[in-house]
């Protein structure tokens, strides 16, 4: 029969096996992994230096736009029209409603746009590194996968180790429990994800739908100042102006040149700017289903385990089997010579 410290050592391995197993489940690593995947895959190229930059200056084009209009071109226009700046105002809400409600709400689109992007460009970093979970080569479907296997391997060893005589199954524990304990320190899990669990802690604020419902309200706003301004309103102070479609450019570009450059860059920009709401919009519902899920914990889990899985391996190694009771001889009884 097994001693009660092998049995008990196989006990233990059993029950590691049954937390990684329970872990896998609990946690819904198996919805977790092809969310995160499909995440990090669509958010991969937008996650790049050059389209970050690009979109910061896109905003900063768009906030200089607003600056220059309120401080040189309402008393420019207004003075060359022969108004007050408070009549050209009025004057702009009855002809050009898109363009003086854009104007209006500009400086605060601008604002909550540089947000999301600040947010991007800071998480550049911890994006990568996530990204990398597993490995760069595998992808993190691999993860509750091999934390499900591990348990079930962990469950039957424990279950060889309490019933089955031999050196086998407790070395195999200790092999298993190194491998656990060993591969997510290698591959760095723990960094990697306590990066992702950090960016996602940053990106709970700002990535919700009612952000996506309000950021395409904003390009709706933008897209209509836009195409209001460079087909109505522009075209109309060029004729109270006297000006032809060339002469008007011209006197944009020398005494408005933020306002010229704006209407320039706007369709690449507000094309730019579409695509990354709707690349968040895209992935909203992967962010919802891997949200709430910590993954430092989990790989520290891993790490523990296989660590007491390592350690009970041992245990029951050095088990001997429990010592059979050998009974004593009874000397025969003595009779007398010549009996």
């Amino acid at each position: 029969m097994l001693s009660v410290q092998r049995r008990t050592a196989g006990v233990v391995v059993a029950l590691v096996g049954a937390v990684f197993v329970l872990s896998a489940v609990v946690n819904h690593l198996f919805a977790v992994g092809p969310a995160f995947e499909r995440l990090t895959d669509g958010f991969r190229p937008a996650m790049q230096a050059e389209p970050i930059t690009t979109l910061n200056s896109d905003l900063a084009g768009l906030q200089a736009v607003t600056e220059e209009f309120g401080t040189t071109a309402v008393p420019m226009l207004s003075t060359a029209l022969q108004m007050t700046p408070e009549e050209f105002t009025a004057f702009m809400g009855e002809q050009f409603p898109d363009v003086a409600t854009g104007i209006q709400q500009l400086p605060a689109i601008v604002t909550n746009f540089q947000g999301v992007v600040g947010t991007l460009e800071a998480e550049q970093q911890r994006f990568a590194s996530a990204d990398a979970i597993p490995t760069t080569s595998l992808p993190a479907t691999t993860v509750p996968w091999g934390l499900l296997i591990a348990g079930i391997v962990l469950i039957l060893i424990g279950i060889a180790i309490a019933t089955v005589p031999g050196r086998i199954a407790p070395v195999a524990a200790i092999a298993v429990g190194a491998l656990l304990v060993a591969a997510p320190l290698a591959l760095s899990l723990p960094r990697k994800a306590a990066d992702a669990d950090t960016m996602n802690a940053h990106l709970k604020p700002v990535y919700t739908a009612e952000m996506l419902t309000g950021a395409k309200a904003s390009l709706a706003t933008v897209g209509a100042m836009g195409t209001q301004m460079q087909e109505q309103m522009l075209p109309a102070l060029g004729t109270q102006l006297g000006m032809d479609q060339a002469a008007l450019q011209t006197f944009l570009q020398e005494n408005l040149p933020a306002m010229g450059a704006g209407m320039q860059a706007m369709p690449d920009a507000m094309g730019r700017f579409t695509a990354t709401v709707q690349l968040f919009e895209a992935h909203l519902g992967d962010y919802d289903t891997m949200k709430d899920v910590t993954l430092e914990p989990i790989v520290w889990t891993i790490v523990a385990g296989g660590a007491v899985a390592l350690i009970a391996g041992l245990w029951a190694l050095v088990a001997g089997r429990r010592p059979t009771a050998v009974p004593e001889e009874v000397p025969a009884r003595q009779h007398p010579v010549g009996v």
